[in-house]
């Protein structure tokens, strides 16, 4: 080996060791990416700054401040919201985390229910309101019937001796008959055989009239053939007629004990007849019945007295004003309706039996009730809700108990408003969205949040259903 310090042979001196390549490329790769990770270290700690006073926030708004610590949002009563993002509320004034917006105040005691509106956006809307006023409660079912006839007014003309028609007077259903006129001449051997024996002792007494013992005897007998007669409908007229003519009649007439209109016949002329068998069914119209149906489930509000108001679809502008007479005791299985009868006098024969006839029955169920319109109350199901208007744009929920629906759209209120008070309308659905909008929130700002609220033994599972 050569030393180092050793002179070539040629006189000239050595040349050093070659130094080691240069790291330059590297150098060029390794700087710029550890300038990005700097960088991306830097934004990540500013971002998670950011993230921590959001949560920090969020989590002093819900689980509220530490024990024994003062709460200067507490004090001031006063949130804050972002006008682009209202689900956003923070106790503290400062920039909306998702668009960096100004915050703006709001008010936690403004979500107690009560709802403030400009009062010129109540009219863009079209919020209007009534007043509660106070009037009698009436409740009507409107209902349909059929005009019928009045079966006390119902009676048949039959005969009390047999025989055969010799003439019929009258011999048309639908004719008028009057109480006395003639109905039928009769020819019966039976009637025939009174008449004899009448007028024979009636002879015999007018001619031994001097003989006291004997005139009594006949007296009696006369007074009881005449009282036959009589229990043949024989008139007093035609026993006069008798008596005057001394001989007996072939045929009698016999005459009409009613008045109405014949609704039913089976009388003809050269007929035997039957004693007992009806001749003629005769019908007074000028009392009618009209006989109604009404639902098992309106029963509750019809009642013997009550008020009711008959039209009908061919006398358009005529009234008639009648009264329940009777609720029939029963309902039909197959359509579960009731039947009320309605009396009614007819003296001009306007209603005719058969017509239908449309019927009001009015019912008053209280006096003096508080009424209010029918849309004024929202019904969800569970409850009955109704905004009363505390003027200035100011409009209040109250919670109503409702009685029955009353006639001209409006219902009774038993609880929750007072006369006097204006009530919503229109629009009060709109004004139920905002108040209910407006206690979620009111829950929120007061509730506590389930992320905060940590289970009493977080290493062990909740129970399951059943175990």
């Amino acid at each position: 080996m050569t030393p180092a310090n050793e002179i070539s042979s040629s006189g000239s001196a050595p040349s050093p060791p070659s130094p080691p390549p240069p790291h330059g490329p590297r150098l060029r790769v390794i700087v710029p990416v550890a300038i990005l990770l700097l960088a991306a270290l830097m934004a990540g700690a500013i971002w998670s700054g950011q993230l921590k006073s959001v949560a920090g926030r969020a989590a002093h708004l819900f689980s509220g401040p530490a024990a024994g610590t003062p709460d200067p949002a507490a004090k001031a009563h006063t949130y804050y919201t972002c006008g682009m993002h209202p689900w956003v509320i923070l106790p503290g004034p400062g920039e909306c985390p998702i668009c960096h917006m100004k915050l703006v105040p709001l008010d936690p005691a403004k979500f107690t229910g009560r709802v403030d509106i400009d009062p010129l956006m109540t009219q863009n809307i079209g919020v209007r309101v009534s007043p509660v006023v106070t009037g009698p409660v009436t409740r009507t079912v409107r209902t349909v019937g059929n005009v019928d006839y009045d079966e006390t007014q119902v009676r048949d003309v039959s005969l009390k001796v047999s025989g055969w028609v010799e003439k019929l007077f009258v011999n048309a259903v639908g004719q008028a008959v009057e109480q006395g006129q003639p109905l039928v001449e009769l020819y019966s051997p039976e009637l025939f055989s009174a008449q004899e024996e009448y007028l024979l002792v009636f002879k015999r007494l007018a001619a031994e009239r001097g003989d006291k013992a004997a005139g009594a005897g006949d007296a009696e007998l006369l007074a009881a053939a005449k009282k036959r007669l009589e229990y043949f409908d024989i008139s007093a007229a035609q026993i006069k007629e008798l008596e005057t003519s001394g001989r007996a009649a072939r045929t009698m007439t016999l005459r009409s004990p009613y008045r109405g209109i014949v609704i039913a016949r089976s009388a003809l002329e050269g007929r035997r007849v039957e004693a007992g068998a009806p001749l003629l069914r005769v019908a007074d119209l000028s009392k009618l019945w009209i006989l109604v149906t009404v639902y098992e489930s309106q029963l509750p509000l019809v009642a013997v007295g009550e008020k009711a108001v008959v039209t009908l679809p061919y006398a358009p502008g005529r009234t008639f004003e009648s009264r329940v007479a009777y609720v029939y005791p029963y309902v039909s299985q197959d359509s579960r309706q009731a039947k009320v009868r309605l009396e009614l006098d007819n003296p001009d024969l306007v209603l005719k039996p058969g017509m239908f006839a449309a019927v009001e029955l009015r019912q008053t169920v209280a006096v003096a009730g508080t009424l209010v319109p029918r849309e004024a109350v929202i019904d969800t199901g569970e409850r009955q809700i109704a905004f009363v208007s505390l003027g200035g744009g100011r409009f209040e929920p109250r919670r109503v108990v409702v009685g029955v629906e009353a006639d001209d759209g409006l219902v009774e209120i038993l609880d929750g408003l007072k006369p006097g008070e204006q009530v919503v309308t229109s629009g009060e659905f709109l004004l139920d969205s905002e108040a209910r909008l407006r206690e979620a929130l009111a829950k929120m700002i007061a509730g506590t949040p389930a992320a905060s609220a940590a289970p009493a033994n977080p290493g062990t599972m909740p129970p399951m259903p059943g175990m």
